[in-house]
């Protein structure tokens, strides 16, 4: 054997023994992690300094260890690093298999849900919210009710068309004609509003809605109507709407009279809203539908609300509404005024 022969074989077994010395080492931590990495010699009896080939030199406090041991190293592989600088592998991966207790399992199945909700977040073109309350009443009865009510606009981005869905859910305590109470839950809407713009603020519009209201004797109400609107907005801070359409209308009631069964319907709508600061709005809504073969045969529903909100996702309302029937089918008006206060959950 040459001289040169054996001088490459002690370089060779010289390099194989120091790395096998300075083998990485693998940190067992409390909460189930392990990290990977060589021991640096600045480590001291509270902190232990490592070097990870893939996040650079991190320190740990070392009340969190819970082993410290060698990962194997096969010995092919301490051959090649040897003879050229090895490329980082996934080094939070151990080469022994370590079984996780059903502890360890429950903990990272926990902090798995937690880190979805916490990354969870609504599409940037939805606009929503849900309100939570108390009503008082006053009018042809006093009664006293909680409800929820939900609303969600999707204005797609660069988009002409516009979204809304809105509904209601009331559970009423009323009060009968002889002074005693009952509680009731039959008073329930839902409703969807299509736009889409035309001409620079122009817009045409479909709208659906459905209602109950036992409470009126009103078993059930179908309105469908089409229309054009115009919205106008003179600032950043205030947007005003105003506009107008004709459909069908299907009523259904406790007794008979008229206005039961299919009829025309005519519709005139109005929105604003101001927003005066960064976090309070005021809202206001106006929709009055009629029968233009029989104008005595009319309702409208009138709303308006100033809205606080407190963070990013909670906000209160303090809102009036009234909502009058001229004719439920046998002549009779029906009012109800409301005044109500809610908790807002945005989204």
């Amino acid at each position: 054997m040459t001289p040169s022969r054996q001088i490459q074989l002690c370089l060779t077994f010289l390099g194989m023994s120091a790395m096998l010395c300075a083998a990485p080492k693998v940190i067992a931590l409390d909460s189930g992690e392990r990290v990977v990495g060589d021991l640096l010699p600045k480590s001291t009896d509270t902190t232990i300094f490592l070097q990870s080939a893939l996040l650079g030199e991190i320190s740990i406090p070392r009340k969190r260890v819970v082993k410290i041991e060698d990962q194997e190293v096969p010995l092919v592989e301490v051959a090649e690093k040897s003879k050229k600088k090895p490329i980082p592998k996934a080094v939070e991966t151990p080469t022994k298999k370590v079984a996780l207790t059903e502890e360890e399992i429950d903990h990272i199945e926990e902090r798995r849900v937690i880190d979805t909700l916490r990354d969870f977040k609504a599409p940037d073109s939805w606009n929503g919210n849900l309100r939570l309350g108390l009503n008082l009443s006053q009018g042809d009865r006093k009664w006293t009710e909680t409800y929820v009510r939900g609303n969600l606009e999707i204005k797609p981005k660069g988009s002409r068309n516009f979204y809304r869905f809105d509904g209601s859910y009331t559970y009423r305590e009323s009060e009968r004609s002889n002074g005693s109470s009952f509680k009731t839950t039959d008073k329930y809407d839902v409703n969807f509003t299509y736009r889409r713009t035309f001409y620079d603020n122009w817009f045409a519009q479909n709208s659906l809605g459905y209602r109950v209201d036992q409470i009126k004797g009103i078993d059930r109400e179908l309105q469908e109507s089409v229309g054009v609107g115009y919205k106008f907005k003179p600032n950043s801070k205030i947007e005003f709407l105003l506009g107008g359409g004709g459909g069908v209308e299907e009523f259904q009631a406790e007794t008979d009279g008229t206005r039961l069964g299919w009829s025309p319907l005519v519709n005139v709508f109005q929105e604003a809203t101001w927003k005066p600061w960064r976090r309070t709005s005021l809202v206001q809504k106006f929709n009055y539908y009629w029968n233009p073969e029989n104008s005595e045969q009319f309702n409208y529903i009138m709303s308006a609300a100033i809205r606080f909100r407190l963070t990013d996702l909670v906000g209160l309302e303090f809102s009036y509404n009234k909502n009058f029937d001229n004719d439920i089918g046998n002549g009779d008006t029906k009012d109800d005024t409301q005044w109500r206060n809610a908790l807002v959950v945005y989204f």
